[in-house]
């Protein structure tokens, strides 16, 4: 799926099915890409840029990833969508996420939490964190720095087995 993603942002694909996203959308951006796997945006709103290129408290928050995509939105402040892949069998195979200084993170923080609990608490924490050991993903609210973040690790088939287990002793 990421590779599909990357090729749609980066405009080399054919869009079938890709929504369009306007870039100062943060919500809509986060969504599209990383919740629903298509998102189109428009030349101008989007520049690839590399890993490094990235502030170095989200470079260090999201450790070494084998390969991946980075862009910089055109969105108000400084905003970054980013895919990457991971080799390491005991957590995160992929992450897909959105960091931004923006104050528009917080509409994207409460779409997140109302889709992964189906409500918004009034007092989310600073960090939150919501856990599908099903579909093998973790869906994460927080900070790194001066950025919000907001971003989906799936996990490697090893810790999502590790997670199911644990989700079946938990009482019902």
């Amino acid at each position: 799926m990421l590779p599909f993603l990357a090729a749609v942002l980066a405009g080399a694909a054919s869009g079938v099915g890709a929504a369009d996203v306007d870039a100062s959308n943060l919500s809509g951006v986060f969504q599209a890409t990383c919740l629903d796997g298509q998102a189109r945006l428009r030349a101008g709103e989007v520049r690839p840029i590399s890993y490094d290129q990235l502030p170095e408290g989200l470079r260090e928050s999201l450790g070494r990833p084998a390969s991946g995509k980075v862009w910089q939105l055109s969105a108000a402040g400084n905003s970054y969508l980013y895919m990457l892949d991971y080799n390491g069998s005991d957590g995160s195979s992929k992450v897909c996420g959105l960091a931004s200084d923006s104050g528009e993170m917080r509409a994207a923080g409460d779409m997140l939490e109302a889709r992964m609990t189906g409500s918004v608490a009034r007092n989310r924490p600073r960090t939150a964190q919501w856990l599908n050991a099903r579909d093998g993903y973790v869906a994460t609210a927080t900070s790194a720095s001066t950025l919000k973040v907001l971003q989906i690790s799936w996990l490697s088939e090893a810790a999502k087995a590790k997670a199911q287990a644990q989700v079946e002793q938990l009482p019902h």
